[in-house]
């Protein structure tokens, strides 16, 4: 399972499944619980009637309404446009629904067509139906006050009049005969916004105790006639026409076949569902090669951001789902499918981001609050410690100090001479706010100044604090940080030169010197001796062996100087690492049972090439094997594998040492360099250091892990072909 969550083929496959699965889930959780609802456990065999009688039987009684209302409107003068419409939709072979309509004396006025056939359902719904518009009337009347214009106008409101525009004019005369002779003293004018409310611009009072005041009201109005109806529908049986009332019938009845079948679809969808959630809520943040929790991009954008822009997707899919569902069952069933889709990709995106984030522990240090609110925090200790850096090194600033306030004086006196109080409230404003910004300044300018000086002396380890430092400042702060850290690996490399050459002379002298001495004792012996035909055989073995020892060295010296310096020849070709690998394992078959090791060859089922210089790669596995010969603890178990891993060929060699492996692996790669420190074994200490020079010249990787006793040497080359 868990080499699964890494894989990407997997989450694709659990995705796809939990989306198909979750529409299962949807639409027959939402089936048994309509069931459930309407009665379609309790009573199947009335289920079917019911929900036609509930849903598509009132949904035709409107659109009968409206069919007899079009009729009404034709017969009255009007517009018939859409008689032709219902007729159609109600015609014998579009619509299994048929009404008649009758008045106040239970006489029948009109039907929607012959009622030949048989009929299973009826009920009966009263109707005012509108069927013309009187003559629009238009009145001008006048009143002594506002109160008797709004109770005329509440009158025709009883009297169901549609009020279509109404305004009022207020006049004052100073008495009777001016009224009469309509001398206007104040005029005030109002328009009247909806049908129950008028409003009237206050006239002054009249000086004259003898003023009369009139409203002049326009009033403009409008009225339906109506007829009261009695609309009662019928239902076909058995169903003919493919309508709405049959969509619903056939729906209902596979509802209540299928009803059980519902209850168990909808229980293994949910455990499946819930399953492959769990699978990839535990996949989230896993990557195939990667170690750890892997952040993609998606896991990079704020988390408040993120949700606000699916909250907005989720909002945009809803709204367009409730606008596309207004449709044929079929239809709709399609859509809510597909949205189905997006909402579950959307959720399941949001779900697989806060769990990457809440392993990754980025979960609210990744949002936009968190990071403003640590930008506050940082401007507000900046700013704090700036000012106690200044009570502290006041004396550093006392010049910028009166030039600001010097400034700021004069400025002030020009505002307040030439300009209002509120430019100078502006400008005490600003100067607050450009005093804390004078303060990070200076104590910027300050650490930049204390760090180059002490650069400058040479102190390598006084760095520049720019935690408090903006823009170009720290920029500059930080590259001074850098200059110090890059003179500090100068000096630890210079020094380590000094350390491998004397380290190089000293080792060197020792393994040249000993198989010498040997040479020479040896031959003094000779000189001494009486030697005898077989003992001087020994000695010439002995001879010959610290000889061949001496010339190995050398060797391994030139070559080690050709590879390190890239003057080695490469021939790159094709070449089988299992191959080569089961190759060099079997010329050291004898060795190892020499040494009590017991080899363990795990090969990849793939036969892996790669691009290699085949001697160079010999020579490298040849160092390795040697180097597992004289180091590993005899009567052990020595490991060679090769495997195929993200277009790359992975190759270890794995042993246990004989000897304590108190040094790090980058020491063990250093030329000169043993894993023995009383160098009591055979060997130059090359062969690690010639073998990781060969590698990188045919564009490989070696590195070495030491854990305790193991040790560890990977080889990487990239796949032929990849």
């Amino acid at each position: 399972m868990k080499s699964l969550q890494s894989k990407l083929w997997a989450k694709i496959t659990a995705l796809l499944l939990l989306t198909v699965f979750a529409i299962v889930l949807f639409f027959s959780g939402f089936g048994v619980l309509y069931l459930a609802d309407q009665g379609g456990y309790s009573n199947p065999e009335g289920f079917a009637e019911d929900h036609i009688a509930g849903n598509a039987f009132y949904s035709a009684m409107n659109t009968a309404a409206d069919y007899y209302s079009a009729v009404l409107q034709q017969s009255s003068g009007g517009s018939g446009s859409a008689l032709s419409y219902y007729e159609q939709q109600f015609s014998r072979e579009n619509s299994n629904f048929f009404f008649t309509v009758q008045d106040d004396t239970g006489k029948i006025v009109f039907e929607s067509s012959d009622q030949d056939e048989t009929y299973q359902y009826m009920r009966s719904q009263e109707q005012y139906l509108s069927y013309n518009w009187r003559d629009v009337v238009e009145d001008d009347h006048v009143f002594a006050s506002e109160e008797e214009y709004q109770t005329y106008l509440d009158s025709l409101q009883k009297q169901n009049f549609n009020i279509n525009d109404a305004y009022i004019t207020e006049y004052i005369y100073a008495d009777e005969t001016a009224a009469a002779s309509q001398t206007e003293t104040s005029v005030s004018e109002a328009l009247v916004t909806d049908d129950t409310e008028a409003e009237a611009a206050s006239a002054p009072e009249p000086d004259e105790a003898g003023a009369v005041r009139e409203v002049h009201a326009y009033i403009s109005y409008q009225r339906f006639d109506y007829q009261h109806v009695t609309i009662t529908g019928y239902i076909r049986s058995p169903l003919t026409a493919k309508d709405d009332i049959y969509q619903e019938s056939y729906y209902s009845n596979l509802l209540v076949e299928n009803r059980h079948v519902l209850i168990a679809v909808a229980a293994v969808s949910f455990a499946v569902c819930l399953a492959l959630l769990v699978f990839l809520l535990c996949a989230a943040g896993h990557k195939e090669g990667v170690e750890g929790i892997h952040l993609n991009w998606v896991d990079r954008i704020p988390l408040d951001l993120y949700l606000v822009l699916a909250f907005t997707a989720g909002a945009c899919l809803l709204a367009f789902g409730v606008d596309l569902t207004n449709s044929s069952i079929a239809i709709a069933i399609f859509v809510i499918a597909v949205l189905l889709v997006f909402a579950v990709l959307l959720v399941m995106s949001v779900l697989m981001t806060l769990s990457t984030r809440f392993k990754s522990g980025a979960f609210w240090k990744n949002t936009i609050v968190y990071r403003c609110l640590c930008l506050l925090f940082r401007m507000g200790k900046g700013l704090k410690d700036g000012l106690s850096y200044c009570a502290k090194h006041l004396h550093l600033y006392w010049q910028a100090g009166l030039i600001f306030v010097g400034v700021s004086l004069a400025e002030l006196f020009v505002l307040a001479a030439f300009s209002r109080s509120g430019v100078v409230v502006i400008w005490a404003i600003a100067k607050l706010a450009e005093a804390p910004l004078l303060v990070l300044l200076a104590v910027s300018l300050q650490k930049l100044k204390a760090g180059g000086e002490a650069l400058a002396a040479g102190n390598l380890n006084e760095s520049v604090d720019v935690n408090h430092m903006y823009g170009v400042l720290k920029h500059h702060g930080e590259n001074l940080n850098s200059i110090a850290q890059g003179m500090q690996k100068a000096v630890q490399q210079q020094l380590k030169s000094e350390r491998f050459r004397t380290d190089l002379i000293t080792n060197v002298s020792h393994d040249i010197k000993t198989p010498l001495t040997s040479i020479v004792n040896y031959v003094d012996l000779l000189k001494k001796e009486d030697v005898q035909p077989e003992k001087a055989k020994e000695y010439i073995a002995v001879l010959d062996r610290q000889s061949a020892r001496l010339k190995k060295l050398t060797e391994d010296l030139v070559e080690a100087s050709k590879a390190s310096s890239g003057t080695l020849p490469v021939h790159l070709e094709a070449v089988d690492v299992n191959v080569l690998l089961s190759q060099v394992s079997g010329e050291y078959q004898s060795r190892f049972e020499l040494c009590k090791l017991e080899p363990i060859v795990k090969l990849s089922s793939e036969d892996p090439q790669i691009l290699a210089d085949g001697k160079l790669l010999l020579r490298v596995f040849d160092n390795l094997l040697s180097n597992i010969c004289k180091y590993a603890m005899p009567g052990t178990r020595v490991y060679f594998t090769s495997e195929v891993q993200s277009g790359r060929v992975s190759i270890s060699f794995k042993n246990i040492s004989n000897y304590p492996l108190d040094i790090t692996a980058d020491e063990l790669l250093e030329r000169f360099v043993r894993g023995d420190s009383s160098r009591s074994t055979e060997g130059s200490g090359l062969g690690l250091s010639i073998a990781q020079s060969l590698t990188s010249l045919q564009k490989g990787t070696f590195d070495l892990v030491v854990d305790g006793d193991l040790f560890k040497a990977n080889l990487s080359f990239p796949l032929l072909n990849a």
